[in-house]
Parts: C-alpha cells; structure tokens; sequence
C-alpha cells in the first residue's frame, strides 16, 4: 500500500499538480455523463458503472484538495493560502458541477429504481464470509442509501435551479468559500499574534496553554489580560459573520426552505428545528437547579482558578499532581490496550515510517488478526502560527473493495490522521497531559476507529461517511469513558484515581450549559432569517440566560470556527445530540458490568461489528438500534452526569 509522498508535496507541487487533475476529472465526468445519456453503449448503466467510475473519475483530485486543505490546518503558510486562494474558486466551480449535473442526477435515480440493481447484488450474495458486514443481503441497501444520498446532495446543491437563481445560488457558494477560509486563517494569526511577557515568563492563548494558564496561574493580571484577548481576538471577522450568516439565509431560501437550519437538518437525525430546540429546553430545565449551586461569584478571568481550587479543596488532589501520571508515551500505550480489550485490534508504531509533513508526526498500523486492516498519522503537538487549534481526526482514504463474482480483487484500506495542540516536550523529552488532553485524545481516536474499524466496502459508505453530523460524535465520546480505566495500564494510584472518579461531574451543569449556550447561539443565528438581530445582541442574550460570563468587548463568535468555518452550522446542537445516543452506549456496558472481562469483550464485540463496523451504510439510529436494540433514551446521560 502507497503512501502521501508528504516530504515533495509542496505549495509549488501542488500548484503544479491541480490544473491536471482537474482537467482529468472534468473530462472523466463528462464521459460517464454521455454514457448515462445512452451515447455510449459499450458502458452498460449499472451502480459499478456509474458510482464507482464518477469516484475514480474525482479520486485524485479530491486527494490532492484533500491534502492542500490537510496543510492549511497544521502547517499554514503564505505559500499554501496562495494555493487555496487561487484553487479554491475553480474546486468549488467543479463541484457545483458535479453536484448539479442533471445527467447525474437522472441516472443515480434511474438506478435507485432499476430493478437491474437487485440482479448487481446476486454476485455478491455467492460470498459467505463471516467477517465481512455488507453481504448476506447488506450491500443492496448500502448501495441503496448511497444512491439515495446522491441524490439528496445534487438536490441541495442546487440541480433543479435554472438561470439567475442557479447563478445566485452558485455565486453564493463561491463567496461562502472564501469568507470561511480568511475566517479561518484569521483566527490562526490572532492566536498567534499575541505574546504577553511578565517575569521573564511569556504567555500565550493557544489551545494548548491558555487553559492552563487560567486555571493554575495565581498572577490575576495575567489572567486579565489573556481573558480579554482571548475574548476579542479576530474582530476582523465581525463583518464576515454578518454576510455569512446573509448569504446562507439566501442560499436556504433559493432552495426552499424556510432559513439555513431547515436546510442543515435536512441531512441530520434530528427531525426538526423545533427537537433540536425541545432538546436544548430539556436540558436546560435538567442543569438550571445545579448549576445555580455551582455558581461561582468573582470576574470572568477569576473562575477558573477559583474553580480549580475548589476542586482541589474537595477532591483532595491537583491537577498538576494528577497531570504527572499522564506522561504522553503513557496514555499512548494505554489507549492502545484499552483498544485490544474491548475491539480486538492491535495498534503498532511502525518504525520505517513513510515521509510526514512535520518531524513530530508518528505513523501506526492497526491489525487484526494479524492482517493490517488500516493506518493512520498521530500529529500530537501545538505549532502556534502553523497548526489550527482544537484537535481533529481526519481520513485520507476510505475502505474500498472492488469485487468479481464475490471474490475481493482489489482492495484499499483506511488511512486517518488524529491531530491533537499537545504541549511541547518537556527539557527532559516528556510530555505531561492535563486529563482533559487524555480524554481529547481518546475522544479523537474514537472518530478514527469509526474510519479504521469499519467493514463496508463501498467507500462512499465507509467509516464515517453517510453518518450523520448529529451523529458523528457517538463514537469519539464514548470513547472518552475509558480513560481511567485499570485495562488501561496506566500508572495512577488507586486513591488518586477513586478521587478522580468522584470529581468526574465536579461542575458538570455548568459545563453542559456552556454547550447549550453554544448550541442555541449556532440554531438562533440560523434560524432566525431576516429578521434576527445582531449576532453579538443574540450571543449576550444567550449566554447571559445560561449564566456564561460576560465581558464589554467580548467577541466570541469572531473565533468561533465550528460554525463560521467548519461543518457545524446550524448543527453545533449535535456534540450533545450524539451524547445522549453515546451516554446510552456506554449504558450496554454499565448494565454487563464493568469488572467482568468476559462481558467487557463480549459487549465491545457488539459495538464494534456495528457502531463501529456499520459507519454510514445505515442511519445512526438503525445502527444504534443494531447495538442496543431499542431507541436512544437521555437517561444514561442524566445519570452519568448526576443530573437526575
């Protein structure tokens, strides 16, 4: 299996390497389009035919913007922006396309409704294979709901429009491009802009060392002057909320709908506007009383500290204490065994690794059996001014098989990336995690066993592809239950590991109220059409209703790039959508019992051949319904969190 030649993949080679990769795949969708018209009847219309050639026909080219996009978000330069500048138009341009050829769209449908496709599968059906989840009678719905989700995605990009709405709709998409990438790119600079130096000592609001900073540091000014900055860092991006937040309202109603969270939900679990509302309300009701006995009186950049000393008081234990048994080679090891007990799969460093982007970055295999079934990149530690912050896994490539006559003749494995805003090692070449680091960590290694573990063959379906964005945090947060746990490995002594536990919803209301905050702000800002009101009047109103502090100057959403340059607008609300369906996972394996290791593996085994196996062959609530064999219920959620 070839790998990213990461070492030669510069912004000049990448420059170079767009032009014929688009014109490849602009005359290769062409070509697949006269034969759905009939031109070519050398090509009979089949799924193989159709699906797998318009994949081939784009691979290359998506992998290469894959990987421009991959650099911009941990090694940014000058040099990449000019790249994205001057692709990101004509990579947009070509996916409209693509996404509203009506030649396309006509022959996904025709498939989708061609009893021709039943016949495509008998092939498939001669193979009895046990490990593999899309036979025995699988892959007719896999290829179903791939399909029916083509055609969806045509119908949302805009393949039923004509004239100047087609070229409105189009010119917004263009626009929204380029608004998300400077708001991304300007919130790397502000973070990276600012150095403040007392005593010798220099701080800073990256990810990595701003929450430290707040919680441990007992110099008050400091911790004023990295709150106020924080808070209004990026307010270059005020404009650009406005006129995003504009044209997605536009853009909604072009296609019919009634404003952007109509048109977002459309692809998510979520039923409707009013659920996700109905959601947040409940919750909100569940936390008020509690978060009311956590409040903490002081200014914004004083809770924090005082937070953390409370904690302290009451648990018996410091962070900085805990944070010595969480060296990074540590939690590493033990992430991998916690994996080998519950799913079966080995994770190996592989020492002879292939080229990388940053001399930091690690390379693994993951095994069963035995067989390496995927691999992915670990990228662990903070490059301010290079790295975007957060954490985030990421795949380079899909499962995929290629079969004749049910026998696999070709087959790709899963390659992901986990990203991570570690502190840098240590004099002594030791990392030490805060725990809130090792649950992130384990939180992103849950997305990359979704990718890794799964057992589809259609890469369409593959891994997390097809899953639903309100969905796509089940698997890294229930994941985040398995920290502390003795298969673990890791080195912490019972004591300090029972007051751990006990602290585990030290403030739990508090920090579930800062989500809805978020979430609420996300659906209202999308929610509300022409009408709202000022985006930063909306973000103090709902903030203050959730009891988040409130500074003059505060400019939160100028740095909030979930929502203004990510995937999650109008669908923040899903981090404790998935919850509830996660919380209710980890539920299976309380209800078995979390001392018997036979039950331990026999359960894992169940939520690896289908949370995990599944992906988006099927809706997140029929593989849950695979698993737990009934529907989500928010009580697990309520438990855990001693909110009930």
């Amino acid at each position: 299996m070839s790998f990213p030649d990461w070492k030669d993949f510069t912004p000049e080679f990448a420059a170079a390497e767009l032009p014929r990769l688009l014109d490849e795949a602009e005359k290769a969708v062409a070509a697949i389009e006269a034969a759905g018209s009939g031109k070519d009847s050398a090509s009979p219309l089949s799924y193989e035919n159709f699906v797998w050639k318009l994949d081939d026909a784009t691979r290359g080219l998506w992998r290469c913007w894959g990987m421009v996009s991959h650099m911009l978000g941990v090694m940014n330069s000058e040099a990449w922006r000019k790249v994205e500048e001057e692709w990101q138009p004509k990579i947009v341009a070509f996916s409209l396309r693509v996404s509203q050829s009506k030649r396309l769209y006509e022959t996904a449908k025709s498939i989708l409704n061609a009893e021709s496709l039943k016949g495509d599968l008998s092939s498939e059906h001669r193979s009895n294979r046990p490990s593999d989840h899309v036979q025995n009678g699988l892959i007719f719905s896999v290829r179903r709901r791939i399909l029916e989700k083509m055609a969806q995605g045509a119908e949302l990009a805009g393949v039923g429009l004509e004239g100047v709405k087609k070229e409105r709709f189009n010119e917004i998409q263009m626009k929204l491009a380029k608004l998300g990438a400077d708001f991304h790119n300007t919130v790397i600079d502000a973070t990276a802009a600012f150095k403040y130096e007392k005593d010798g000592k220099t701080y800073t609001i990256d990810d990595a060392n701003y929450p430290e900073t707040m919680k441990h540091c007992a110099d008050r000014e400091v911790r004023e002057k990295l709150y106020r900055a924080r808070a209004a860092r990026a307010p270059e991006n005020e404009p650009r909320i406005a006129e995003i937040l504009r044209l997605r309202q536009e853009e909604a109603e072009i296609l019919g709908f009634k404003n952007y969270a109509e048109k977002s939900l459309a692809t998510k679990c979520a039923p409707s506007v009013a659920a996700v509302m109905k959601m947040i309300d409940d919750l909100d009701a569940a936390t008020k009383g509690k978060a009311e006995e956590e409040r903490l009186d002081g200014e914004p950049w004083d809770l924090a500290y005082e937070a953390e000393r409370l904690r302290e008081k009451k648990y018996a234990y410091s962070e900085e204490e805990l944070k010595k048994h969480f060296e990074l080679e540590d939690v590493v090891k033990g992430l991998f065994r916690m994996v080998k007990f519950l799913f079966d799969v080995d994770v190996e460093e592989v020492a002879d690794k292939p080229s990388v982007w940053h001399e930091d970055v690690r390379f693994f295999a993951v095994k069963e059996k035995g067989e390496t079934i995927a691999n992915f990149y670990f990228d662990p530690f903070v490059r301010s001014g290079l790295k975007s912050g957060g954490a985030w896994m990421n795949e380079f490539r899909n499962r995929r098989e290629v079969k004749v006559e049910g026998e696999v003749e070709q087959r790709t494995l899963p390659l992901a990336v986990v990203v991570t805003n570690f502190p840098k090692k240590d004099e002594n070449g030791k990392c030490f995690l805060p725990f809130r680091e090792v649950e992130t960590l384990f939180h992103e290694f849950g997305h990359a066993l979704q990718c890794m573990l799964t057992r589809v063959g259609e890469e369409d379906a593959a891994g997390i592809n097809l899953v639903e964005w309100d969905a796509v945090e089940v698997a890294s947060q229930f994941m985040e239950n398995w920290c502390l746990d003795d298969r673990t490995g890791i080195a912490v002594p019972a004591e300090l590991k029972a007051k751990v536990r006990a602290a585990k919803n030290f403030r739990a209301a508090t920090a579930c109220r800062r989500q809805l905050a978020f979430a609420k702000v996300d659906v209202l800002l999308h929610s509300s059409g022409k009408d709202s009101a000022s985006p930063f009047s909306c973000q103090r109103e709902v903030f203050g209703h959730f009891g988040l502090p409130m500074i003059e100057g505060n400019r939160f959403l100028c740095a909030f790039t979930h929502i203004f340059a990510g995937g999650y607008a109008a669908g923040y609300y899903g981090y404790k959508w998935a919850e509830v369906m996660s919380a209710d996972c980890f539920g299976a394996f309380e209800e078995a019992g979390l001392d018997d290791d036979e039950a331990m593996r026999r359960v894992g085994a169940k939520y690896r051949e289908t949370v995990l196996a599944l992906g988006g062959s099927k809706s997140a609530l029929e593989v849950f319904r695979a698993f737990r064999e009934r529907d989500p219920e928010i009580f697990a959620l309520l438990r855990q969190q001693d909110l009930i």
